[in-house]
């Protein structure tokens, strides 16, 4: 049996593994000593879900021929956090010009940055979604005062309320929304975790 982790192989040596759940325990051990995670599991090229593992795990260890797993450490996710923080406050600046765009007729570029802002907020809930698997590490993280649930729960209606303005064509409400509102939690949102 083959065993790769983000692509790369590993040289390993079976002890008292008899099953796939096994070696997949035996690995998960040692990745949590090493504040890192398994997000994916493939076993000989086919994609194991939450439904198919179980019985994926009760196969004997000589079943699988290779297995590859998607790993992503505490570190990574740092540097994915700080990253975004940088994206962030590039954002902000994008939202800022929104309401001089709409003034002077570009409204392809008000557009463009409204498309980055829904990228920008998509990568950072994909983020937070990595950052659950070490909660110790950040679960604490606050802005102004506010779980990271608890400040997406009170964004995401200023949010929605600039998907209508946007589809209503509300150019006023637009450049409100995106100055006065979007842009300061945006702001707080990158200051909360630019030093992780």
């Amino acid at each position: 049996m083959e065993l790769y982790i983000n692509g790369q192989k590993l040289d390993i040596t079976l002890e008292d593994e008899k099953t796939v759940g096994d070696v997949l325990r035996s690995f998960e051990k040692t990745a949590a000593q090493n504040s890192c995670a398994t997000i994916g599991i493939q076993i000989d090229g086919k994609q194991i879900n939450a439904e198919d593992f179980d019985k994926a795990a009760e196969a004997p260890v000589d079943s699988a021929k290779r297995i590859d797993l998607s790993v992503v450490s505490e570190d990574a996710v740092c540097d994915a956090f700080k990253s975004a923080a940088e994206n962030i406050k590039d954002t902000v600046e994008l939202l800022g010009q929104i309401p001089v765009q709409l003034q002077n007729g570009g409204d392809s570029k008000a557009k463009a940055s409204i498309t980055r802002l829904a990228d920008t907020v998509d990568n950072f809930c994909h983020i937070i979604a990595l950052s659950t698997l070490f909660p110790q590490k950040f679960s604490a993280i606050k802005v102004d005062g506010k779980s990271l649930s608890a400040f997406f729960e009170d964004f995401m209606p200023v949010f929605n309320d600039l998907n209508g303005a946007l589809s209503s064509g509300d150019t006023v409400a637009l450049g409100d929304l995106a100055e006065y509102e979007i842009s300061p939690r945006l702001t707080a949102l990158a200051d909360a975790v630019k030093n992780i």
